[in-house]
Parts: C-alpha cells; structure tokens; sequence
C-alpha cells in the first residue's frame, strides 16, 4: 500500500490503541498516537521509491545518532539504579542495531547479492519478527510512558506488515518458517480497491478500540 495509507492506519491504530486505554483508566495511552504511525511507516525503509526510503541517508544517520547516544546513556545509568530507565535504552539500542545493520548491508553490493532477503523491499523489515520483539520488550520496561511509546509503535509496525498482505505482493509474515509472501486479498496498491480496502481496515480498527 502507499505510504499516505498506512500513515492514516498508522493513525487509526495509535487512536484505537488511546481510546483503548483511556477507557481502561490509562490516560498515557495517548503517546500511542504519537509513535504508532511513526511506526507504521518504518517497515518502507527497504523501498526506495517510498517516502522514507527516499530520505533513508538521513535516517540512517539518525539511527546512528540515536544509537550512540542511547551506548552512551545506558553505560552512565549503569552506574546509577535507574531501572526502568535502564531498560528504555537497553531495549530501544538492541531494536536499533539490527534496523541499522539492514540498512548497511543495504548500501553494499555484498549486501544486496548474498543477503538479499535482509535488503530487499518486503525482505526482513516486511516480517514480524520487529514488532513481536517490541512486544516482548514491553514486558521489560518499567516506566510507563516509555511502556506506552514502545507498545504503541509495536502496533504501528504490525498495522503495516498486515495491510500490505492485502496486496497483490503480500508480506513474508510466516518467516522463518518460509520466506514466501503471504497476500490474503490481491489488491493492487495506489488503485480504488485499496482506497476501499484502507477505509475498511481503519474503520474495523477504531471499531475494534471502542468494544476491546
């Protein structure tokens, strides 16, 4: 699907995810707003042509930034007990070093021609490999904000790989196991159909934040 569409299911699954948890007494579920469609567009970094995949250069070097900052917090809070801080920047260091590495190997011919599944569009980055290890981390991570931010991306993640197995290339979501692509309805993406497909989906979302 385009970057416009899983933005707005991005959106849709950061607002079910707040209302979710306003309904249940956690006002802090609101920051899902923020990080599940930042997240929602994460996966199109493998693609070229997508928005964020045009500006990866400069995300990558985000990542870098980020990355060392986060090296450099976590051995000063090692010396200090500050758990659940502690935790946020463990967890958030080990999901950065594997998004980077694809990215690396993505620039380097060796990269492209013998880990092709680690670079190519809809390879790794198309699994459910990430967002399954963002919520396992939640379990690891005591602050609740932070708590809130990670589980909230972990959905924005998994909105997409999900959306895009309504299209006619699919997603390998059963990887390991096979890395063939799974397409549950061929829509082809930028048509009408998906335009209908994005409207149900999002509706069927909120719907579902408002009974859970």
């Amino acid at each position: 699907m385009t970057g416009k569409t899983h933005k707005a299911i991005g959106v849709a699954a950061g607002v079910a995810f707040s209302i979710y948890g306003i309904r249940h007494g956690n006002p802090a579920a609101l920051l899902g707003v923020v990080s599940a469609p930042l997240a929602a567009m994460l996966p199109d970094i493998d693609h070229g042509g997508s928005r964020i995949g045009k500006t990866r250069k400069m995300v990558a070097n985000i990542v870098v930034a980020a990355l060392v900052v986060a090296l450099v917090a976590f051995a000063w809070t090692y010396s200090w007990y500050i758990d659940s801080y502690r935790t946020l920047i463990l967890t958030l260091t080990i999901f950065a070093i594997p998004v980077l590495v694809i990215f690396g190997l993505s620039q380097t011919k060796f990269g492209r021609s013998t880990i092709g599944f680690a670079t190519k569009h809809r390879g790794i980055m198309h699994t459910l490999l990430l967002p399954i290890f963002m919520f396992f981390s939640v379990g690891f991570i005591n602050e609740i904000y932070f708590r809130i931010l990670v589980l909230g991306a972990a959905i924005g993640y998994f909105s997409h790989i999900m959306a895009d197995c309504f299209t006619t290339n699919g997603c390998p979501i059963l990887f390991p196991i096979t890395k063939k692509n799974i397409s549950l309805i061929k829509i082809k993406t930028g048509s009408v159909h998906e335009k209908i497909c994005a409207a149900i989906i999002i509706t069927l979302i909120l719907v579902l934040g408002f009974l859970i």
